[in-house]
């Protein structure tokens, strides 16, 4: 039996084995109605006993531990994320890649707007005088004719980006896709159902933007 994290199980099950997830198929008439975590067992007990799934299309189906696997995704909690999650869960296995926790992201002042011209291209300016009370108003001078000109304070609107409210949003989703994997193992390992697999308790870095987890 192989000993995988459930991290590079499903790596197996949907990249390697084509796994699809199928909502449908947890809500079964004969499961129980109360929520997903019993609806699963129910699920991988019952393909447990067939030892395959039954389906009549013609192309080779993924190995039964991969079905396993898929089945234990689509029956992700609502408090792990439901199925919002599932989905994210299976496509990033598909690709072998974690969530985008935002490495290194630190947000930077730069110019709201750019504009180009044949001198090339540089920061968009306003005038100041349309920031109201907080601007500053057109200020005089005398042109060579001496007539008064009131001339426009030019300044550069600025953003912060990525903001600090992208960046905890992007780790927040990182650390409910990592409740999520925990979830699946720790059903997959409860249920005893995996014929070729041991899913380990190797879990990914649960705050890998912490410098004492790199």
């Amino acid at each position: 039996m192989r000993e995988l994290s459930i991290e590079a199980a499903l790596v197996w099950a949907f990249a390697t084995e084509r796994s699809s997830i199928d909502f449908a198929e947890e809500r079964d008439p004969d499961s129980y109605a109360g929520g997903g975590s019993a609806d699963s067992v129910w699920t991988l007990m019952k393909r447990g006993r067939l030892g395959c799934r039954v389906d009549g299309g013609g192309y080779s189906e993924p190995h039964d531990d991969a079905q396993m696997i898929s089945s234990q995704v689509a029956a992700l909690s609502e408090g792990s994320g439901g199925r919002k999650m599932a989905l994210q869960v299976a496509e990033l296995a598909r690709v072998g890649m974690r969530p985008d926790w935002m490495k290194d992201a630190r947000p930077r002042c730069v110019a709201a707007e750019w504009k180009g011209n044949r001198h090339g291209r540089g920061a968009a300016t306003a005038d100041a005088a349309d920031l109201g009370s907080v601007g500053w108003k057109a200020a005089p001078r005398r042109n060579r004719k001496g007539v008064v000109v009131h001339d426009p304070v030019r300044y550069c609107p600025v953003i912060f980006t990525p903001t600090a409210r992208t960046i905890a949003a992007a780790r927040r989703n990182y650390l409910q896709w990592w409740g999520a994997l925990l979830e699946i193992g720790a059903h997959l390992r409860l249920t005893g159902v995996l014929s070729g697999i041991k899913i380990t308790d190797e879990m990914p870095p649960l705050h890998p933007w912490r410098a004492e987890s790199s």
